[in-house]
């Protein structure tokens, strides 16, 4: 496929810049572009990376409450930045000498630290989902709007070459109208009920659930289990969230449907997996709908074997009369219609199959086999499409040379100050079906939305 080959070796090329060059580029020159890092965790370190492979970043400090977080964090190379530590994220929002920031903290944590910092005039990157809770998705849409900040959250997926070349198979027609999508992304992030402990020596547990400030997490006793955020809904938003907001960001980007927010949302969930749960944890098996205008979309955590060759079984999948789009970080593939047998003639059973006598098959009882549907012989009568299978040979679950283009983004948006791939409008609409389907599990409600108060309401 000729286009595909040209777009690959443009991204390939592009994205080989910042992957050429040394791990951590010289600091000290002049239009240096000054970061300071939020939250030292594990997904944190990896962005601060991303930033460090280009040559204009400058890291000037970071922010963390927890020493052995921060001690994870500080490895030999990341020690030659001589970063400024402190415990509280004010103190980094207070300088004059740092032009913007990263934000890895807890989910929860992101809408006070990106609230604040815009007002601080600093420019964001926020890893995803943006936030955890409607109102705190609210309160940052509302101080992004009244600003001139970029603000770029971390659904890297967006600036990853073969979901770029994915959409424009979708874009071309040639599966027809799209009217169903899954997702599917197997796991979950149950861990068992545990009781309250000691806050250990070096953490700040106060600092670290935002305590006494606005759009902060309740004020909880310490729990080990706790600072892994995900699987909170005090904290974070379980797998619902997490992998929903990727997921949901690829599904309304495909669909050109960035701005829109589904009609009606239902979700089903339990612990079906942790048998000693905490119930302040999100459910470990769920199954979520959501309508929108004109497709509806679901998604579960179970993941149905499939045929390796095809890719694996996760991810977005687009489905039409034609066939079917599948997209993950692993590449793409365009599957037509399985085959459906019906009326199947064989050797009759024997007289006594089952235990029940069983009169003898006419000879002559309709068609061998063949697809339902019409004459195309795709679902309905289209025609189906043709199989073509991408495997990315850089594609995986934590590749990092989309997150340098992700991050490579932020920052020519910094300087041309146009909106970035992943916007905080964006990033709003892409947390928002999921923090939607939390609000629906718990409540056992299906519910609405009310744009003109930007809330859930209940049908």
């Amino acid at each position: 496929m000729a286009s595909r080959r040209k777009f690959l070796k443009a991204s390939a090329a592009a994205l080989a810049v910042a992957a050429a060059r040394p791990a951590y580029a010289f600091q000290g020159a002049n239009s240096r572009i000054r970061m300071a890092v939020i939250g030292c965790g594990n997904r944190s370190a990896r962005v601060f990376d991303a930033f460090a492979r280009q040559k204009e970043v400058q890291w000037v400090a970071g922010c963390e409450v927890n020493q052995d977080k921060l001690a994870s964090f500080m490895t030999p190379a990341r020690k030659t930045f001589n970063l400024e530590i402190v415990e509280d994220y004010r103190r980094i929002l207070d300088r004059n000498d740092i032009d913007a920031v990263l934000i890895g903290g807890p989910d929860f944590s992101h809408a006070r630290m990106t609230i604040d910092a815009i007002a601080a005039g600093k420019d964001v990157y926020v890893e995803k989902p943006a936030t955890n809770t409607i109102p705190r998705l609210n309160a940052m849409m509302a101080a992004y709007e009244k600003s001139d900040r970029i603000v770029q959250v971390g659904t890297q997926q967006r600036s990853w070459d073969h979901f770029a070349e994915a959409k424009k198979i979708l874009d071309s027609g040639v599966l027809g109208p799209i009217r169903h999508i899954q997702i599917v992304q197997p796991g979950n992030y149950s861990r068992p009920a545990e009781d309250p402990q000691p806050v250990p020596p070096g953490l700040n547990w106060d600092l670290w659930q935002l305590k006494g400030m606005e759009l902060g997490a309740p004020e909880r006793p310490f729990k080990p289990s706790r600072l892994a955020f995900r699987g909170w809904y005090e904290y974070g938003s379980g797998l619902i969230g997490d992998w929903g907001a990727h997921h949901i960001d690829v599904a309304h980007w495909f669909m050109n449907a960035d701005n829109k927010v589904p009609k009606k949302t239902a979700a089903v969930g339990n612990f079906m997996v942790q048998q000693n749960p905490d119930p302040e944890q999100v459910p470990d098996t769920f199954s979520i709908s959501w309508e929108y205008d004109d497709f509806v979309m679901t998604f579960a955590n179970g993941e149905v074997p499939r045929d390796p060759e095809d890719g694996e079984g996760w991810g977005v999948f687009f489905i039409s009369g034609s066939g079917t789009l599948l997209v993950n970080r692993m590449g793409y593939a365009v599957l037509p219609p399985v085959p459906r047998t019906i009326r199947k003639q064989g050797p009759p059973p024997p007289p006594t199959a089952g235990g029940v006598q069983i009169a003898e098959t006419p000879a002559a009882a309709g068609p061998q086999g063949g697809r339902m549907g019409g004459p195309g012989g795709g679902r309905g009568g289209a025609k189906p499409v043709e199989k073509q299978v991408y495997i990315n040979p850089r594609g995986g679950v934590e590749e990092d040379y989309p997150l340098d283009a992700h991050v490579r983004n932020f920052l020519d948006c910094m300087a041309s100050r146009q909106k970035p791939n992943a916007s905080m409008e964006i990033g709003y609409h892409a947390a928002l079906p999921a923090l939607l389907a939390l609000e629906s599990l718990k409540s056992g409600k299906m519910l609405g939305w009310d744009a003109q108060k930007r809330e859930p309401v209940v049908l």
